[in-house]
């Protein structure tokens, strides 16, 4: 069980316990066993107060998005210093907001995640007493969750059964459990959210993407506030579109998210960028994309309690100093990462080399941890999360405290 510090230090190339080879197998079918290096399994930990009736009947994933958007709202009270995002103004094609809104997330001190590190360890933490404000008498909230595996084991199971056994004894259970939006219903319907919620899927731009979704759904008004969250599993199935270089991970994490003003203490996530980039110039448009996505005079370094200027085998480049934060990249090529190194000031932390791959939840895990990162700076800081698929689509977001420069203004 670790907080967001210890989340931080996982990142940045703090050595975890070495993770186990599994093996998955897909029974009845023409799928052969696989040993794979796999984090997990994930065991979820519910905080208290959630009802637990009917939830041995979820699927796996959705307990675990449950257990995480759980203690992202809980930890999101009126009463805490809130983590901050960018104005919805600031977000590529949304609309004109007034110049104070801000997204705002849960508290510094209670930056919340269910998952597993490399070694399986997982990261939770309890959630604060009492009963959360987050989503009293605000207006709708939504929810936007991104996953690659979401309900995809449950509707193997269904084909399997439809064709190996008898009528009437496939599980009718397993049939909602199957659908892809899985974990965002669940998360909407026992919450009892009433506004619109989204899954999004695709590669590991995914998260950035639901995060950018949230922002239009405050800026549109169709919510007042928002969970986002990613999650991953690992099965036999999902195996064949993880990458083999890395760690199969599982896990979720979620950040809440409301409206703020200039002006209040926080983490804010900056401006969002998505571009399509072509993939016989990957690593010359990657660079030129972190290039233009630095602040102005360089990002800006706080350190983080209890952490160094860490450069191990999730991190590349030298070592922090004032002037130069970290970049947080997802992404299933190694040597794009390390070119990238060569043009950012700061170290470059490579979220699948340290946690894994998480599939389409891998750029919000990289927002997720620059979030945290944040949270326990001691100085104004700024830093970059990116997310790069293989086949040129790519996202940076811009994470930074209050006071920090920031680069809203010149992208």
């Amino acid at each position: 069980m670790t907080g967001p510090q210890d989340l931080v230090r996982l990142v940045g190339g703090t050595s975890a316990a070495p993770s186990e080879v599994r093996r998955f197998e897909a029974p009845y079918t023409d799928l052969d066993p696989v040993d794979r290096l796999a984090a997990g399994p994930v065991e979820p930990r519910m905080p208290p107060g959630v009802a637990v009736r009917g939830l041995r009947a979820l699927p796996h994933e959705s307990l675990l998005a449950l257990a995480a958007a759980v203690t992202a709202e809980d930890a999101a009270s009126p009463s805490d210093l809130r983590l901050a995002a960018a104005s919805p103004s600031d977000l590529p094609l949304a609309g004109p907001s007034p110049s104070d809104l801000r997204l705002a997330a849960a508290s510094q001190r209670d930056v919340r995640f269910a998952g597993a590190s490399p070694g399986g360890a997982g990261w939770t933490g309890t959630p604060p007493g009492g009963i959360s404000g987050f989503a009293a008498g605000v207006g709708p909230v939504a929810v936007l969750w991104a996953s690659s595996s979401a309900g995809l084991a449950e509707y193997a199971t269904i084909c399997v059964e439809a064709a190996v056994l008898d009528p009437g004894l496939s599980s009718p259970i397993i049939g909602p459990a199957s659908a892809f939006n899985g974990p965002a219903a669940t998360v909407s319907i026992r919450l009892g959210l009433d506004g619109p919620n989204e899954t999004v899927t695709g590669g590991t731009t995914a998260g950035l993407t639901a995060l950018i979704e949230a922002g239009r759904f405050v800026a549109d008004g169709a919510a007042a506030r928002a969970l986002v969250g990613a999650s991953a599993t690992v099965s036999r199935w999902s195996l064949a579109g993880l990458a083999e270089d890395f760690v199969a991970a599982e896990g979720a994490g979620c950040l809440a998210v409301q409206p703020w003003h200039d002006g209040d203490p926080g983490v804010r996530l900056g401006r969002f960028h998505r571009v399509g980039l072509d993939r016989s110039r990957l690593v010359t448009e990657s660079r030129d994309l972190v290039r233009a996505a630095l602040p102005p005079g360089g990002p800006r370094l706080g350190a983080p309690p209890g952490t160094g200027a860490a450069a191990g085998r999730g991190a590349t480049g030298g070592a922090a100093a004032v002037g130069s934060g970290p970049m947080i990249v997802s992404a299933l090529d190694v040597g794009l990462v390390e070119a990238l190194a060569e043009v950012h000031p700061g170290p470059v932390w490579h979220l699948e080399r340290s946690l894994g791959d998480f599939g389409a939840a891998g750029g919000f895990m990289a927002v997720a941890c620059a979030v945290a990162y944040c949270a326990g700076a001691r100085a104004p800081t700024s830093l970059l999360a990116l997310a790069i698929e293989p086949s040129g689509n790519a996202a940076v977001m811009e994470v930074f405290t209050w006071g920090a420069s920031t680069s809203s203004s010149v992208w």
